[in-house]
């Protein structure tokens, strides 16, 4: 046997004995006698106050007890201090042979602890431990070395304790874990609790050392310094109010400040142990996270849960806190009162933060607390004076003593000025707390002004100083306030000193402010001085010397102004209304200005150079920018932005206006002025300066206006005076040649203009016109008489395609005049046409020019009509003309109307009678053309056609010019004819005629057919008889065929189809059998027309061979119906 086998039999050996024990034991074991062990013992240890309602005992997985239902009662009160659900004791096995048995470790579930201290101090849990008998075990014994594990348990406590009400605090889902209880020394252990009072979810979680816990079960309630319970923990809390202030209660802290509101974090460590009186508090790395504030501190509390007050001091730094809530967060009376009240005025506001700060004091009422230490002041707003404005943004260290703090490296804003630098006292003396501050920087210019009135004592209401303003800019500024922090807005301005860089100001009377201003501003309680003070209007340069009286009315003797102006400058002079002077003035020129006497009502008199500047008064005035000139002028301001000019003149070359009146600008212009020109001769002027835009070129003007009204709109002010002008040349718009020979007398009277006399020559024209306009300056209203010598009315209408030379003049008349004139021209003339004693009715009002009862003669003959013209601003006209032309040559239109090339193909002689009526427009894509509608009536007389197209051919294809050899010379005198004549529908583009008749000597010819303007298509149908005094020869004519209808007699006639352009048609006859069996459209009107015009006078001279005709009535009326379908063609 081997080494190792041997060695493992005693092992063995030793199993099987403790196996047979244990088995032995648990055979004899009876669960009984521990049952009843264990009753007696804890009778022993608790007295009769202990119920246990179950015990179990247990040996696996190991040997333990198990009670349930157990109870400890007050013995006094019989009511139950402890209870618990469930007590597990975990025991080894030797405890099953003892007497007592010591467990070690214990486990309590849901556990109950009722804990009450009454009005004397006695807690109800002493009544429990209390000996009532010498072999009674006292309840260390079952806990001293044990570990104990307290799981879902629950404490209420109810301290009488020196209260007028019982303080009641309740805990639930309580956790503890001790690993070795010692009574008499340090005792580890992890302790986690939530206060679950009404609504509030605040938790506790510490863990650390507790030292001589069984002092806590000792009798009475004076403990000794060396017997006494204490301990150092590290805690978590997070809190709400209610419980903050229950916990403040428990420690005698009865003042929890109101700022505290909503949760509350706490973190730090805990020392709690006896003092030289009653316990002392040390709360040390205590790190405090609010709603309103986060700090970190180190505290001291001393003299606890002893009847007299306790006293505390603690170290703390904290972080920003908002100042309106430092009376909410710290005790009452460390505040000073009146503070407190500029605090809730919100006259200061801004944070603090505690960097290094001391506070002591005591529980004691009438005790005070002191505050010391250094803090950061940041974001803060100091409410002023409304007068001074507020400091914000402010920043500064703030040092605080016992009895005065301290404050420097002072930064911030005072209304819009930085400060860098500052610093102050605020002493606590019996009247309030006073300050005194000294601070300054780079100011901007918006304020320095309101802080230079404000040391002046200026009435803002009350002096025209209050437009003296700053607008930005900085400058260097040193002041001081003092006066009671108490009432902020009692805090006064003490001094002040200034020097301007490159600051933007508004002075007293300008529209735009002062930019790049740079120099010194002194001023004292009466005089503001400026010394060498320069810088730009816009951008205009000034430089500004004097001195201004700030006395009862401020004054000055002084002030001189000089520098450069630009023209984008001159709008703005003045706060009000802007001058329409943009697009008058242009360049940029010297200037002087003295100014002197009261500032609400200065004298001011200046010289402009007008040397550099460019001047347009549009229609009036243009001056180049190189031609000298000077404008001086002395104006005396009075209230209410009236101006009064003594005098004013403009000199330039040539040219002298000289002026004087009132001004008065305020919310609109009001003025009352006079005008005089010196005689000005056009003729003289330099060649760069223009007068009335060189509309007169040639002449000498004079004259007087008299100028009154309201606004800028010069068409509303009242004028009156007189304009003259001689032997003037003048060039108008719209009037493409110069119109020579003007004499103008105008009287001016209110809106009227009395035309006395006004004549002028333009090309072939010599006119006259007198008369009144009305409205003259707004909507014209004009009653004239216009008469001419001679007229060329060729300046009226077209020319080659183009608009008329008078086109535009007329459409400008007519689109803003309203005119009546009687017109009578002695010798009208159009081209070839002449027309003597022309007269007619001239209406034009609202773009329609009306000319009514035209009378004229042409020739032998008489023109009369009228005509209506829609003359709209470039746009196409529209015209509607009824006219009558009786015996005038038929030649003189064709040569006034007809160009030469027609003239070559065409020409016709006789006299012309017509009459009708025709309208049309341009505003058809197509033309004019399309639109024409009307009737024309022709007839002329006498004639014979020279040159022709159509009937020239016609005759030709017949062979007529042959035939009539030796008896008519056709090519060389013409074809005569008695009579030609017709009337025409014009409409649609096309002109359509049913009854064109031609009868002469040789021939009877008619037409009908139509022309289609837009197209250049002609489609005619004509009939041709030879009848008349050559018919013996023409009834050889091989085309004329002989026409049987029914009883009738025969008709000799020939018809011709004419189709094609109008300068070129084709013309061909129609063929013998389309005649034979009927013709239809045009054709048949031609014939009919044809019949009509060679029967009728037998018809008319022997009616009784027509009877058999007409006792048929069928076939007229089927030939009216045809002639009616013929007429809707």
């Amino acid at each position: 046997m081997s080494s190792k086998r041997k060695s493992l039999i005693p092992i063995l050996l030793l199993v099987m004995i403790v196996c047979v024990v244990g088995l032995v034991y648990l055979a004899t074991f009876h669960k009984e006698d521990m049952q009843v062990v264990v009753r007696d013992f804890v009778t022993r240890s608790l007295g009769d106050h202990v119920v246990i309602e179950h015990i179990q005992v247990g040996f696996f997985p190991f040997p333990h007890l198990e009670l349930r239902d157990v109870s400890i009662q007050d013995p006094e009160q019989g009511t139950p201090v402890f209870q618990a659900t469930y007590i597990q004791l975990d025991l080894n096995f030797l405890s099953f042979v003892q007497d007592i048995p010591m467990p070690h470790a214990l486990i309590i579930e849901h556990a109950v602890f009722d804990l009450k201290r009454d009005e004397n101090g006695q807690w109800n849990y002493q009544n429990i431990f209390q000996k009532e008998s010498s072999d009674q075990v006292e309840i260390g014994a079952w806990l001293l070395g044990r570990s104990l594990k307290l799981t879902n348990g629950t404490v209420h406590l109810e301290d009488r304790y020196r209260r007028e009400s019982a303080f009641i605090i309740h805990a639930e889902d309580v956790e503890l874990q001790v690993e070795q209880l010692v009574w008499d020394g340090p005792t580890e252990m992890f302790l986690s609790a939530r206060f679950s009072e009404g609504d509030t979810r605040s938790v506790l979680s510490a863990y650390g050392t507790l030292q001589d816990i069984g002092g806590f079960l000792k009798e009475g309630t004076t403990i000794g310094r060396d017997a006494s319970p204490q301990f150092d923990l590290h805690t978590r809390m997070d809190l709400d109010r209610r419980t903050l202030v229950q916990l403040a209660d428990l420690l005698d802290v009865h003042e929890v400040p109101i700022g505290l509101q909503g949760r509350t974090k706490v973190q730090g460590h805990l020392h709690f142990a006896p003092g030289i009186a009653g316990y002392d508090l040390s709360v040390s790395d205590l790190v405090v996270l609010t709603d309103s504030v986060d700090l970190n501190s180190d505290i001291n509390v001393k003299g606890l849960w002893r009847p007299e007050p306790f006293t505390f001091s603690g170290q703390w730094s904290s972080a920003p806190v908002a100042i309106q809530h430092l009376p909410q967060l710290l005790p009452e009376g460390l505040i000073p009162s009146e503070l407190s009240d500029a605090i809730h005025r919100q006259s200061i506001s801004g944070k603090i933060q505690a960097v290094s700060a001391t506070f002591t004091g005591s529980s004691r009422k009438e005790a005070g607390h002191t505050l010391t230490g250094k803090f950061q002041l940041s974001e803060a707003r100091l409410n002023l004076d409304p007068q001074l404005g507020t400091v914000k943004e402010m920043t500064c260290t703030i040092n605080v003593g016992a009895d005065e703090i301290r404050f420097f490296d002072l930064r911030g804003r005072y209304e819009e000025l930085p400060v860098t630098q500052g610093e102050g006292t605020i002493v606590f003396a019996e009247q309030g707390p006073w300050l005194t501050t000294e601070f300054g920087g780079r100011v901007s210019a918006p304020k320095i002004i309101g802080l230079m009135q404000t040391i002046a004592g200026w009435s803002l209401s009350q002096r025209p100083e209050e437009a003296l303003q700053g607008k930005a800019g900085s400058g260097l500024l040193t002041m001081r306030f003092a006066g009671p922090l108490k009432d902020p807005q009692a805090i006064a301005f003490q001094s002040a000193e200034y020097h301007a860089e490159r600051i933007a100001m508004q002075l007293p009377g300008l529209r735009m402010p002062l930019t790049r201003v740079e120099g010194i501003f002194a001023v004292s309680e009466d005089r503001l001085r400026f010394e060498n003070v320069t810088g730009l209007y816009g951008n205009s340069d000034f430089d500004i010397q004097g001195t201004i009286a700030l006395e009862d009315q401020a004054y000055t003797d002084d002030l001189r102004i000089q520098g450069h102006f630009n023209d984008r400058d001159l709008p703005t002079l003045l706060s009000g209304p802007a001058l329409p002077t943009q697009e008058t003035i242009s360049g940029k020129s010297q200037y002087l200005l003295m100014v002197s006497g009261q500032l609400r009502n200065p004298s001011v008199k200046g010289r402009i150079s007008l040397q550099g500047l460019e001047i347009h008064l549009p229609g009036i005035l243009y001056k180049p920018s190189s031609l000298a000139g000077n404008l001086d002028f002395h104006v005396r301001v009075g209230k209410k932005r009236q101006f009064t000019f003594e005098s004013m003149a403009l000199d330039l070359p040539s040219v002298r206006f000289a002026g004087k009146g009132t001004f008065h600008y305020d919310q609109t212009l009001t003025f009352n002025a006079s005008l005089t020109a010196e005689p000005i001769r056009f003729e003289s002027l330099p060649t760069d300066l223009e007068l009335f835009e060189k509309t007169i070129s040639s002449g000498t003007m004079e004259g007087v206006v008299h100028l009154r009204g309201t606004g800028g709109e010069w068409r509303s002010w009242s004028k009156s005076g007189q304009v003259t002008l001689k032997n003037g040349v003048v060039n108008i718009e719209g009037v493409r040649s110069p119109i020579s020979q003007v004499a103008l007398q105008v009287k001016l009277a209110g809106h009227t203009a009395k035309l006395e006399r006004l004549q002028w020559n333009l090309e072939n024209s010599q006119t006259q016109a007198k008369g009144i306009i009305l409205a003259w300056d707004s909507k014209p209203n004009m009653k004239l008489s216009l008469t001419a010598t001679r007229f060329d009315l060729d300046l009226l209408l077209s020319r080659d395609k183009q608009r008329s030379p008078l086109r535009e003049f007329l459409e400008t008349i007519a689109g803003t005049a309203k005119v009546s004139a009687r017109l009578r021209f002695n010798r009208a003339s159009y081209r070839n046409l002449k027309v003597r004693n022309l007269s007619g009715q001239l209406n034009v009002n609202k773009g329609i020019i009306r000319i009514d009862r035209i009378r004229g003669k042409a020739d032998e003959g008489t023109i009369q009509g009228r005509v209506l013209v829609n003359l709209p601003v470039r746009q196409p006209a529209a015209m509607k003309t009824w006219f009558s032309i009786n015996s005038v040559p038929l030649l003189t239109l064709e040569k006034t109307l007809l160009d030469k090339q027609t003239l070559d193909k065409r020409l016709m002689t006789g006299l012309m009678t017509m009459e009708g009526t025709l309208q049309g427009h341009g505003r058809n894509p197509l033309g004019v053309l399309p639109t024409l509608k009307g009737t024309l009536k022709l007839t002329i007389h006498d004639g014979r056609i020279k040159r022709g197209v159509v009937i020239p051919k016609i005759l030709a294809i017949m062979n007529l010019p042959n035939m009539l050899q030796g008896e008519v010379d056709l090519e060389k005198d013409g074809y005569p004819f008695d009579r030609q004549s017709g009337t025409f529908a014009i409409g649609e583009g096309r002109i359509v005629s049913r009854d064109m008749v031609m009868d002469g000597p040789v021939v009877k010819m008619t037409a009908a057919g139509q022309y289609d303007l837009v197209n250049d298509d002609l489609d005619v149908v004509t009939a041709v008889s030879p009848l008349g005094s050559y018919f013996e020869l023409l009834e050889e004519i091989p085309l004329v065929h002989l026409l049987l209808d029914d009883d009738e007699r025969g008709i000799d006639l020939a018809m011709f189809s004419v189709k094609g352009p109008f300068q070129n048609p084709a013309i061909e006859p129609l063929a013998v059998e389309s005649v034979a069996f009927g013709v239809t459209g045009f054709a048949k009107l031609a014939l009919s027309i044809l019949k009509n015009t060679i029967t009728l006078p037998q018809k008319l001279l022997f009616p009784e061979d027509n009877k058999e005709a007409n006792t048929s009535s069928h076939e007229p009326k089927e030939q009216e119906s045809e002639d009616a379908s013929m007429e809707t063609y």
